[in-house]
């Protein structure tokens, strides 16, 4: 891309990443919040109603904000520790499914059956379906966000991308299968639980089918302890990437937001920003109960653009003059970023779908409304202000690729570059 136009392209990936990332951390917490209404029925109490939910996922949210403002060394020990037992979590739950289902579906069940309760065609039901798995493999970017934290970043960073795009696709499979196994008719069971007015998470109503008593209770227990691990590590990806675009006046009111609070070296405005925005965002659970759907949609949909765009400027425009980290795929960079770019601006598309036909207001996929919405603001502080003098990403050293407008550039040489501090303050 033309010197002109980076700015431009690293301001729009840098806002569908931001949004991408704030609406993760929204659906982890009112997932959170929903799992603990399950484990309250599965105990024999009354469902919470929707207020209480809303402000038990906000006062998730709190403690996420809270945590991620302790000591940057503390907070490693806790991602580690938290990487731990999600990994057992699942490794546990799967064994648990595996061994005491009461009736297991056969293999044939598993990979050739189907069940399309949505009321539109089969090959419809194929795309959205793909959404579930591609919350999970979502968010793998943050080695990336961690960077400037990260001993050896040009090597380790890359690394953990593979490493956990590995990790969720092993995980996510195993955790899929041992669900899947479990129900030996899943018309019934999606019946029985989605229109017979149960409240059941659908992967708890499956451990209570599979797992005789407390068995579903511990199972529900453990993925709420999954959860809250999940969504504080999500926490602090998008502390981070929110942290970088207000050091990089990128954000409204950045020259506030990009302050840090020296004894822990933690980016504390950012931080009560997210939550206040991430807490206007659970609200809305108030006036729509389908909210979840949309903020799941919201994620996977940011997220997805914003890698894409990366890729597909990597594999056109810069195919010949893209400068090769330490760690690369060599020869094979250039079609796995032409299949990479396809796949992921297919599926951010399939993100708008409806999940249920006909399509009413209580059913429709409101991620058009969040990512609009959001896309509107970024254009509006893009056209007022921030087209006059952001530059691109700030750079902590100078090199020979720099995001520079066209005007005043030595093309030749660096000089007359700019320090990192040429945005605006």
């Amino acid at each position: 891309m033309t010197a002109r136009y980076a700015p431009l392209a690293c301001f729009i990936c840098g806002w569908f990443n931001f949004i991408g990332n704030v609406m993760g951390d929204v659906a982890m917490s009112s997932g959170f919040a929903t799992m603990l209404n399950t484990a309250m029925i599965i105990s024999g109490n009354s469902s919470l109603s929707t207020g209480v939910q809303t402000g038990i996922s906000i006062g998730m949210t709190f403690i996420w904000v809270t945590t991620n403002a302790l000591r940057i060394d503390q907070q490693g020990w806790i991602h580690t520790l938290a990487t731990g037992i999600q990994i057992g979590g699942v490794i546990i739950i799967a064994i648990v499914l595996f061994t005491m289902a009461r009736q297991q579906a056969t293999a044939e069940d598993v990979f050739t059956s189907t069940y399309n309760g949505t009321g539109f065609p089969f090959i419809y039901v194929c795309f959205i379906g793909v959404i579930p798995a591609l919350f999970a493999f979502s968010g793998y970017d943050s080695g990336a966000h961690l960077a400037e934290e990260t001993r050896d970043a040009s090597r380790a960073t890359p690394k953990g991308i593979v490493g956990t795009c590995i990790c969720s696709a092993v995980a996510g499979a195993t955790f899929l299968l041992a669900l899947l196994f479990s129900i030996p008719n899943v018309r019934s069971f999606v019946e029985s639980n989605q229109y017979s007015g149960s409240e059941l998470n659908l992967a708890i109503a499956t451990c209570q089918l599979a797992v005789p008593s407390p068995g579903p209770l511990l199972l529900t227990i453990l993925l709420l302890v999954n959860m809250y691990f999940a969504g504080m590590s999500s926490l602090t990806g998008t502390s981070r990437i929110s942290f970088a675009m207000a050091r990089d006046g990128v954000l409204p009111f950045s020259a506030i937001l990009r302050w840090i609070f020296q004894p822990t070296k933690s980016p504390i405005a950012t931080l009560i920003f997210i939550f206040i925005l991430e807490s206007s965002f659970l609200l809305l659970q108030l006036a729509e109960p389908t909210a979840f759907n949309a903020f799941l949609a919201s994620n996977t949909l940011g997220l997805q653009i914003s890698y894409g765009i990366p890729v597909l400027l990597r594999c056109t425009v810069a195919r010949n003059c893209f400068v090769l980290g330490e760690f690369n795929l060599g020869r094979f960079g250039q079609p796995i970023a032409v299949i990479s770019s396809a796949w992921l601006f297919i599926t951010a598309f399939i993100m708008f779908f409806p999940f249920q036909y006909p399509v009413t207001s209580n059913n429709m996929n409101y991620a058009v409304v969040i990512i609009g919405g959001t896309s509107l603001v970024a254009a509006v502080y893009w056209i007022v202000s921030a087209r006059h003098w952001f530059l691109g990403p700030k750079r902590t050293h100078i090199d020979s690729t720099p995001l520079l407008p066209v005007q005043g550039l030595n093309k030749e040489s660096n000089e007359g570059l700019p320090s990192s501090d040429s945005v605006r303050p």
